[in-house]
């Protein structure tokens, strides 16, 4: 029994075909059937069909130059594909200003992210798009590289080389810990960088951001799965208790947040729990100190409900008075 050819396999063969012939010149249908894997009378049917097909011109209507075109006797005679003419294939696409201006921007986004020499062809390929963009009518918009964090290329680079990290971490409250890590990813949000690594302080993940930390070094030695972090340990545990830094002991925190919001809150990487019987829905976000929670509100402002521990509630609760003091409310 032979396999049924799906409607989307056709088209794919169609487009297949169409650059197997321009590198080739002809093809026989035999030799055609063989390579796609299909009956030669398909071979001969989707073919004729090609003869049909095209783009639309300025009119919007097809007309004869606007359609493939292939040598319809040697088809008939000698079952010999051959391709008499082509069209969109041999055009270079053209990009509208609006498209072109939207990968500079990317281009300028992930310039950030790169190392020197990678950073300078983003920079190169986003000035030619730039002064094409500039060619005709006047840009739609202008797109221009921000400054760059030259802390981010470092932690890629890290991440890349699956290499350990070690830094000074300013947390919500203000105090300073060394931080020794197994980066995994960076994610951008709410206008600042977030490093996802595994924290050998506190044996689990954790989610910094990265315009809190400070003295990042990457260690040379390879990747450290469970062992102990580079430095020294006897004189890593006397430097953090030297900086008042003792293990937590709130690890996570539980919160409501609506489906459409929870987008927002991708920088904590947040578990999703359940349902809720409001229509939200129940996660779970890693926490080291209370002030992530002040931290994820700060995120989405009053599309966040602080469940439990108590102490995060407490904590939301105290940055919300000393706001509303502020303004002597």
């Amino acid at each position: 029994m032979r396999k049924q050819v799906l409607a989307p396999e056709r088209v794919t063969f169609l487009l297949s075909l169409v650059a197997y012939l321009q590198d080739a010149g002809s093809a026989t249908v035999a030799e055609l059937a063989e390579r796609f894997s299909m009956p030669p009378e398909l071979v001969r049917s989707l073919v004729r069909f090609l003869g049909t097909a095209g783009v639309p011109g300025e009119t919007l209507n097809y007309q004869h130059e606007d359609l493939f075109d292939i040598d319809w006797d040697a088809l008939e005679q000698q079952d010999v594909v051959s391709l008499t003419r082509t069209v969109a294939v041999d055009d270079a696409p053209r990009f509208a200003p609006m498209e072109t201006a939207a990968l500079i921007a990317g281009l300028q986004a992930l310039t950030g992210m790169l190392g020197p020499e990678d950073a300078e062809l983003a920079r190169a390929t986003a000035a030619k798009l730039g002064s094409a963009l500039g060619a005709g009518a006047a840009a739609p918009m202008s797109v221009t590289e921000g400054p760059g964090d030259a802390r981010v290329p470092r932690l890629v680079a890290a991440i890349e080389a699956d290499r350990p990290v070690s830094f000074v971490y300013r947390d919500a409250s203000g105090s300073d810990s060394r931080r020794t890590v197994r980066p995994h990813s960076l994610t951008q949000g709410s206008g600042t960088w977030y490093l996802r690594a595994y924290c050998f302080d506190r044996a689990a993940d954790r989610t910094f951001r990265v315009d809190q930390m400070r003295d990042i070094a990457v260690g040379e030695s390879a990747a450290l799965g469970g062992a102990a972090p580079v430095q020294d340990s006897a004189a890593h545990s006397s430097a953090s208790r030297s900086a008042g830094d003792e293990a937590p002991a709130m690890t996570h925190l539980i919160a409501r947040v609506s489906e459409t919001a929870l987008q927002h809150l991708a920088g904590f990487a947040p578990e999703v729990l359940e349902q809720a019987d409001d229509g939200r829905v129940r996660v779970r976000i890693e926490a080291w100190h209370r002030g992530t929670a002040v931290q994820v509100v700060q995120v989405l402002p009053g599309g966040v409900e602080i469940e439990s521990p108590e102490s995060a509630r407490a904590a939301v609760r105290e940055w919300t008075d000393r706001a509303l003091a502020a303004y002597g409310a």
